[in-house]
């Protein structure tokens, strides 16, 4: 592939979420573009199914869309934390849930378009009830749903569709 050459990156805005940052680049054909993406903080979800083939979700009220989703349990990285220590506080944070046994599914740019954010999704067994722990901005319900009545039209966003049919064929559901 022709060579892309950045000649300059600023950052526009930053805050501990999120930050949005500008690139001059110069594009093989010699002609200048400025492009804008944002650059987030990685993140991590979770799989947690129990023996009865049945997974804990959360609900929550995602600002960005306006609607209440239901989704697997995610979260952030913290500065310098490994994406698995991540994932294993997460599911505890926001469930009451340890897993005493946690896979890597897969790693993935979230939006590469836009965003160098990735995200790393784990799928987890052998839960052990121990209490949530939420941060103070976060109000989640957890649910406990049947891989079975689980479906493309039952999530709305793409971590924890992945999740729910990577678990469907992992437990041979189909």
């Amino acid at each position: 592939m022709d060579k892309f050459e950045e000649l300059e990156k600023k950052e526009i805005f930053k805050n501990e979420h999120i930050k949005i940052f500008s690139r001059k680049l110069k594009l093989p054909n010699d002609k200048v573009v400025d492009w804008t993406f944002t650059g987030k903080r990685d993140a991590v979800g979770v799989v947690a199914v129990f023996e009865d083939d049945t997974i804990l979700l959360v609900k929550q009220y995602r600002p960005a869309v306006n609607m209440v989703t239901l989704e697997i349990p995610a979260g952030l990285l913290e500065e310098n934390e490994c994406p698995i220590s991540a994932a294993i506080r997460e599911l505890e944070e926001e469930t009451g849930y340890r897993a005493n046994k946690i896979e890597k599914i897969c790693e993935y740019f979230m939006s590469p378009g836009i965003s160098d954010g990735k995200f790393y999704l784990y799928y987890a067994e052998d839960l052990i009830k121990t209490q949530q722990n939420l941060d103070e901005d976060e109000f989640v319900i957890v649910e406990r749903e049947s891989l079975k009545n689980l479906s493309f039209s039952s999530l709305s966003d793409g971590k924890s569709i992945i999740g729910v049919e990577f678990a469907k064929r992992k437990r041979g559901i189909l």
